[in-house]
């Protein structure tokens, strides 16, 4: 028998009833799958930030926007730019219709409206769970005799130069033989996108999207073509979880 996958989660709002909603909830939909879940709760940013600088990582966090002396915005930028981490996926909780567009920063997965709906809720475990799942993943291609196989999370972008494909990742990059419609295929079922028809760009490393560029978690700027800009403002709301 499979031992089944420990999910951490974490909840971050200054609302103890908030967190004690959430924790409910969360505990409701682990009777309905096989993985096993880990909560920690925190009820202010200073006290989140300090357990993630002492390498606690979480594959889920239920964060609120409006914290205090530390806002979720602060906390989030933390997990992105200082602990380099694009994996943790964020949903951000606000009692505002709204939000606001440096958000998008971080990378968010879902975003929340109070007071919450246990069915969204779910609906976004449910999204991380698949994404996590997803992220397992690898992107397979071969240079020479040579195989490779490089996780899809890890994957910042694909820029095609011909026939040659250059593949991007935070640490490293590699040009393997290839054609991008077949490469972006490939990807069809995953967060992916095509600004142009140059590149392929891995969503979970946009940290803003304008309307000719995209700039992307290793600061390098990926141009939107006016003929591709409808397609992806669609597929950002569509990774978003919103209306267009």
């Amino acid at each position: 028998m499979l031992e089944k996958r420990m999910v951490r989660i974490g909840i971050c709002d200054d609302e103890p009833v908030i967190c004690s909603q959430l924790e409910r909830v969360i505990l409701e939909f682990q009777n309905c799958v096989t993985e096993k879940f880990s909560i920690d709760v925190f009820y202010t940013g200073e006290e989140l930030i300090d357990q993630i600088r002492k390498g606690v990582a979480f594959d889920l966090l239920f964060l609120d926007i409006v914290l205090g002396a530390v806002n979720g915005v602060e906390v989030g930028r933390v997990i992105r730019e200082e602990m380099e981490d694009h994996v943790t996926k964020i949903v951000y909780i606000s009692s505002k219709d709204g939000y606001d567009r440096q958000l998008f920063d971080v990378q968010p997965l879902h975003f929340l409206p109070k007071p919450l709906d246990p069915e969204k809720v779910f609906k976004d475990i449910s999204l991380a769970l698949k994404t996590l799942n997803r992220e397992n993943i690898v992107f397979p291609f071969k240079i020479g005799h040579e195989t490779y196989k490089i996780p899809i999370k890890e994957v910042i972008y694909f820029e095609s130069h011909g026939r040659r494909i250059k593949l991007v990742c935070a640490k490293e990059s590699f040009q393997f033989i290839g054609g991008m419609d077949t490469v972006a295929a490939s990807l069809s079922g995953h967060r992916f996108m095509r600004p142009h028809r140059s590149y392929l760009i891995n969503y979970d490393h946009a940290k803003s999207i304008g309307n000719d560029a995209i700039i992307m978690s290793n600061g390098e700027r990926i141009p939107v073509s006016r003929l591709r800009s409808k397609e992806v403002r669609s597929l950002q709301a569509t990774f978003e979880g919103r209306m267009v």
